[in-house]
Parts: C-alpha cells; structure tokens; sequence
C-alpha cells in the first residue's frame, strides 16, 4: 500500500499518511466490501489511488526550493540525484502525455504489478481492450522517449 501511495505522491510522509489513511477507511468500511464484485486487492488499490488523488487536489503550487528532494540514499552523490530527478521527470512527462485510459492502464500493470487479467477487471474492459490500449501505450512512450533522448544527444 505504501508503494503505491509513494508512487503516486512522490513525498515519503505524505505516502505514509495516505497509507494509513487508507487502512482506517479500509478498517470503517470493510463490511461495504462486496466479494462478487472485485478482489480485495482491486478494492485496495482503488481506495488507496481515490486518497492519493484527494491527497493531489489538495496540493497548493509549491515553490522552487520545496521541489528539491532530500537524498534517500546519503551515498548517492549530487550528480547521480539530479540524473534520477531528471530522468523521472521525463518518464512522468512522456507519461502525462498518454490519455487517461493508456495511463491508468500503464500504471496497474507495471507500477502496481497487478495482472494484465486485473488490471482489465479494474478498468472495466476485455482483456484484449486493456492490451490494446497497454500496447498503443508503450508506442507512444517509446516514441516521446527516443525523441527526448535524440533531442538531449543533440544539446550535448
């Protein structure tokens, strides 16, 4: 769960908060939960991605200086953190580029590593829907990506 608020958030405390956020509404709530309808895995991971968007809505624009991360890993050097920052904001341009659907799609299989079977129970579609959509999907991500590299080999 924290995983997924993590991936979601990109803030350690705010994931933490909304995981725990999610567990008490998951404890309030558990009667509601309908077998027949969904894993309770997909129920999970609904309710965690509805609280991680509240969690996004709420968010007033940030400063520059609040953008900056503290280092996780204290042996990482400078250098290596800005490649990673660097590098995780183009995957999440390339990735804000995608319509919704191909997305949602995109993050359930590979982010939250649910099953292609799943993550098309969880969108409301066919399997072969859901892996059309994944494959249009990761044209189009290698497209922008090859672009954005091919325009950085350029700059150089």
């Amino acid at each position: 769960m924290l995983h997924i608020c993590h991936r979601k958030l990109g803030n350690a405390a705010e994931a933490e908060e909304a995981a725990q956020d999610v567990f008490a509404s998951v404890w309030k709530n558990a009667a509601n939960w309908q077998s027949g309808k969904a894993k309770v895995t997909t129920w999970l991971f609904r309710v965690a991605s509805n609280r991680c968007i509240d969690i996004l809505r709420r968010r007033r624009p940030s400063s520059p200086i609040e953008d900056i991360r503290e280092p996780e890993d204290p042996s990482a050097s400078a250098e290596e953190i800005l490649v990673l920052q660097q590098r995780d904001q183009t995957i999440r341009a390339a990735l804000d580029t995608l319509t919704p659907d191909q997305k949602r799609a995109i993050e359930l299989v590979y982010y939250q590593d649910l099953k292609q079977s799943d993550a098309a129970k969880t969108m409301g579609m066919t399997l072969g829907a859901l892996e059309s959509i994944l494959r249009r999907a990761r044209a189009r991500l290698h497209q922008d990506l090859a672009t954005q590299r091919d325009h950085i080999e350029m700059s150089s």
